[in-house]
């Protein structure tokens, strides 16, 4: 079903009246003992739930929000509000923040999804969060890692090749999905795909708009490992993140920080974003048209398959 223009402008009041509230307000309050960056069900929209592992130094964080994940006005206030958590000095709490951050998904098919278009569209709060919060993961000095099991497509691939590395298990599917719609795969989503695969290997799958399984994204370099079963990729991002967290804090800061110097500068990111808002009102044209395949945004046939076929790309332009 696609929005008729009533609805659309009363989608825009919505978000702008969510962005006006303090966060704070927002928040349904929860056990007042967690620690800063402990999630429950109830706390902010309640997208974000925390495991604490290693006895504090590694937290596994499931991201749900129903029914695809998406990357959206609940998800990304509390993913935003979780990350800042972890900025040194940002709380009064002597304990020290996690070594070791783990991203999951609770939802079978989808680890996270692409944008809703008429968030970041709509309101410049909302845009604003979305670029500061890849630039926190390539930042702090926690290590993250995305443990894949479902779909990271559009902004879910963004923030998943700039977290420190990314494991994918069977039902993984990686991709950008932007040029298809008329856009790009912007916030340095585009500069970390071509550090990963190389150049070659990034034009062919981003300007083709490609989505790849979990053993080619393995082979081509999108994620350092495929794994056979859900199981077997829990348990090896579990050991993997213990072993990190054995070491010295300010040895791994300092690791991090020589591999990033590796990444692209502030002004590589801020050309990104500048095409990004250039290129919307040509977006226009394809989004109505995307909303309605996807039956606006949910978990059907056309959401699923992720542009994997050249019949799905197709019905965008008929």
């Amino acid at each position: 079903m696609m929005f008729s223009i009533t609805q659309l402008f009363l989608f825009v009041l919505s978000l702008k009246f969510v962005q006006s509230t303090p966060l704070a307000q927002r928040s349904t309050s929860y056990n007042q003992t967690l620690l800063p960056w402990e999630r429950t069900s109830s706390t902010g929209y309640g997208t974000l739930t925390t495991q604490v592992q290693d006895n504090g130094a590694v937290l596994r964080v499931t991201i749900n929000n129903p029914p695809i994940n998406l990357y959206g006005v609940k998800l990304l206030n509390d993913m935003s509000q979780f990350l800042n958590s972890l900025v040194p000095g940002s709380t009064n709490v002597s304990t020290p923040a996690p070594k070791v951050v783990i991203f999951a998904s609770a939802l079978p098919g989808f680890w996270m999804s692409t944008t809703n278009p008429y968030d970041t569209a709509t309101s410049n709060a909302l845009f604003n969060l979305a670029v500061a919060a890849p630039a926190l993961l390539r930042t702090l000095p926690t290590i993250f890692i995305a443990e894949i099991d479902g779909r990271a497509t559009g902004s879910g691939n963004e923030f998943l090749v700039q977290c420190d590395m990314g494991f994918a298990g069977p039902d993984a599917i990686v991709g950008s999905l932007e040029v298809a719609i008329g856009g790009l795969e912007g916030n340095g989503g585009i500069q970390y795909v071509v550090r990963r695969l190389g150049m070659a290997r990034a034009a062919e799958y981003l300007l083709s708009s490609a989505s790849l399984d979990a053993e080619t994204a393995a082979e081509v370099g999108w994620v350092n490992r495929a794994y056979k079963t859900s199981q077997q990729l829990t348990t090896s991002v579990n050991a993997l993140a213990s072993r990190i967290a054995l070491f010295d804090a300010g040895a791994l800061n300092a690791t991090k920080t020589g591999i990033r110097a590796n990444g692209p500068s502030s002004d590589q990111v801020a050309a990104d974003i500048a095409s990004i808002l250039r290129l919307f009102p040509e977006e226009q044209v394809l989004l109505p048209k995307w909303l309605t395949l996807s039956q606006n945004l949910t978990a059907n046939e056309f959401t699923l398959g992720a542009l994997r076929s050249v019949g799905e790309v197709e019905k965008l332009y008929q």
